[in-house]
């Protein structure tokens, strides 16, 4: 169930929530993306208090550990960057969205399957088109078994990663 905003004379539509509820988080899954580019995936998070933190959590399909990308609000919906997927080295990303209000209530969706396929066969990628994001990606780790390096079939290139236990 959906409510509706009069922003001016738009009509916005947001997850219905209710008081003292996690957050709604409403994203449609994109089915493909092309190698060498970032994307850009976005989700319309609502909550009866404020949302505290909006994250992609994304990893090379069978891989043990996830990945994340903060999102931030861009006026309608929360957005974020992942990286690149390298061609050659990467046919499926695994993701999910998930957002914490700020009574720390969490509630995340399920997960999506972002097949990478050559350019041309994706009908309408979700790449980022701001240089300033591709160039300024932060990848935080989840498991100290991670490493000190981003997974290798994503590009390393305007990347900072954050290992787990890193200040």
């Amino acid at each position: 169930m959906k409510r509706f905003a009069l922003l001016g004379s738009i009509l916005l539509a947001a997850p219905l929530v209710k008081a003292d509820e996690p957050p709604a988080i409403d994203h449609q899954p994109v089915p493909c993306t092309v190698p060498a580019k970032a994307v850009s995936l976005c989700a319309g998070i609502s909550d009866d208090q404020n949302v505290s933190a909006a994250r992609i959590y994304f990893r090379k399909a069978g891989a043990d550990f996830y990945s994340f990308v903060d999102m931030s609000f861009g006026g309608i919906n929360y957005c974020g960057t992942i990286p690149a997927p390298r061609q050659g080295k990467i046919k499926l990303i695994e993701y999910y969205v998930q957002a914490v209000d700020n009574g720390f209530q969490a509630q995340r969706t399920s997960t999506f399957q972002l097949s990478v396929v050559a350019e041309g066969k994706c009908e309408f990628p979700p790449l980022e088109k701001d240089p300033k994001r591709v160039a300024a990606i932060k990848v935080f780790a989840t498991n100290k078994k991670q490493g000190t390096k981003l997974d290798g079939a994503f590009d390393r290139v305007g990347v900072s990663y954050v290992p787990l236990g890193a200040k």
